[in-house]
């Protein structure tokens, strides 16, 4: 949709995204305008929980995350949630504001979750399929009120409508982050695991990362 950076691209993003389900056009937020994507990819699993739930439990091992011998099942979100649309739009002003991602762009879907396996995006490539990408986004779009604001190369910008209010269910939750996304704990060594559940029952915005 642009082909270089827009000042106002957090506003004509919320404009955009309160209409999706009208136009079928789901708007990005990108890193830049050259991001490159594979052929459009369709077709995307009716259950995401249990196509997540799948997912996850394929990709356990005895050592995955400390805390739990056995994968202990899908976090369940507090019963409470938020206006999704809101806080997705606060997370679009931020990512704006700091500069992260300034381009727009709009996919032929009308879930977000959806977007980055519509596109084929190569981001996390190495480590999971797009297709079980969007299992795990539509899964913690039904549980958590996630939302795709943004992508770059590498990156993934999600806005959080209900963080667990549970410290057992932020823990884990955050063994669900480490099997979607183990460059985050790897290659940040400011982030601590064993307190990563309580920045999980704060956050409005989960960044996930591949290299």
């Amino acid at each position: 949709m642009s082909d270089g950076p827009v000042m106002d691209a957090d506003d004509r993003w919320k404009r955009l995204s309160a209409r999706r389900c009208e136009t079928g056009l789901y708007p990005l937020l990108l890193e830049y305008p050259d991001d490159s994507f594979g052929p459009v990819d369709g077709g995307h699993g009716a259950d995401a929980d249990a196509d997540a739930d799948a997912y996850f439990r394929g990709e356990w091992t005895d050592d995955s995350w400390p805390p739990f011998e056995t994968w202990p099942g899908l976090a369940t979100p507090a019963e409470a949630m938020a206006d999704p649309d809101v806080w997705a739009g606060e997370v679009a002003t931020a990512v704006v504001r700091e500069g992260r991602a300034r381009c727009l762009a709009l996919v032929q879907t009308a879930r977000g979750a959806d977007a980055p396996a519509a596109l084929s995006w190569r981001g996390a490539a190495h480590h999971m399929t797009a297709q079980e990408l969007a299992a795990v986004l539509r899964s913690w779009e039904h549980r958590f009120g996630v939302r795709v604001v943004g992508l770059g190369h590498g990156s993934l910008y999600l806005s959080v409508a209900a963080p667990p209010t549970d410290a057992h269910q932020a823990r884990v939750l955050a063994a669900e982050h480490y099997l979607a996304c183990p460059d985050v704990f790897h290659e940040d060594p400011d982030l601590d695991w064993s307190t990563y559940h309580e920045e999980l029952m704060r956050l409005r915005e989960w960044r996930l990362w591949w290299d």
